[in-house]
């Protein structure tokens, strides 16, 4: 806001400086003018008086004043058109300096223009990274850490690590609660469930592999309200489904995992970090 004052400022300066230089030029050249004609006024009258045949006459004393006269009238025109030309550089100096004035100004505002653009740009791409990383790391949890942390009894854990086969890396995760955020899509997901449930309620004998599936979706479908966090639904969601084969249950799959997300994701998971197996973990940064 005040480079714009500043520059409005100057623009003014410079648009009143142009009027008054233009003035002073019209001015000098009109008094060059006068100065022309003044001498031309002289020369005839020196010729004049050289060409008098009768002398002691008005218009001899005339011819002879303006003769006299023509000394301090050409040091007065010539005084004041130098008085004039001298105003015409300082003002001609005075433009260029405000016109360098407004030029550094406007390059600066270009440079600041280009600068703002620039952190939101970076700002902008930061962030879709940001994004893309936050939704990568969520859709690795629920597909590989959130199944996991049903143990062998079926119980789900508060905890647990990942370490990589070098110990050197650790990743901690702690969950404590999971919620279905979008009810919509778990409709869908019952409604894909209801139709593999229906398909295969039909048959009359089921193979050792369907079997598992039908009771699990059956447990699943007969919560009167939206699905419930817990046991049955990690173990669903952690099961391999051939989509060829269980079309609706994969379908199902996909919608859940797309309803269900983490709470406080920035502080339920803690990467640590150390430089060989005896020393102490470091806590990495996550943001």
């Amino acid at each position: 806001m005040r480079a714009l004052k500043t520059r409005i400022v100057l623009e003014r300066e410079i648009k009143n400086c142009k009027r008054r230089l233009e003035k002073l030029i019209q001015l000098e050249k009109r008094l060059r003018k006068v100065w022309t004609k003044a001498y031309n006024l002289f020369l005839k009258a020196a010729n004049q008086l050289v060409g008098l045949k009768v002398h002691h006459t008005k218009k001899e004393a005339d011819l002879k004043k303006k003769i006299k006269d023509w000394p301090a009238e050409t040091i007065r025109l010539t005084s004041e058109r130098d008085a004039f030309r001298k105003q015409i550089e300082q003002a001609k100096d005075k433009l260029a300096k405000l016109g360098t004035k407004l030029a550094t100004l406007k390059e600066q505002e270009l440079n600041e223009v280009k600068n703002v653009n620039d952190i939101v740009t970076q700002v902008f791409e930061l962030n879709a990274t940001v994004v893309v990383a936050s939704g990568a790391r969520e859709d690795c949890l629920k597909r590989h850490v959130f199944p996991r942390l049903i143990d062998e009894h079926g119980n789900l854990r508060s905890q647990i690590s990942f370490t990589s086969s070098d110990g050197l890396r650790r990743v901690i995760a702690m969950v404590n609660t999971m919620t279905i955020v979008h009810g919509d899509l778990a409709s869908q997901a019952k409604l894909e469930i209801q139709g593999f449930f229906d398909r295969f309620q039909r048959v009359a004998k089921m193979d050792d592999t369907v079997k598992p599936l039908f009771d699990l979706t059956r447990q699943l479908l007969v919560e009167k309200t939206d699905f419930k966090v817990g046991p049955d639904l990690y173990r669903f969601l952690s099961m391999e489904l051939d989509a060829d084969i269980f079309p609706e249950l994969s379908r199902a799959q996909t919608l859940l995992r797309q309803s269900i997300r983490s709470e406080k994701t920035s502080s339920y998971i803690r990467i640590y970090e150390r430089d060989n197996r005896t020393s102490p973990w470091r806590p990495m940064a996550q943001s």
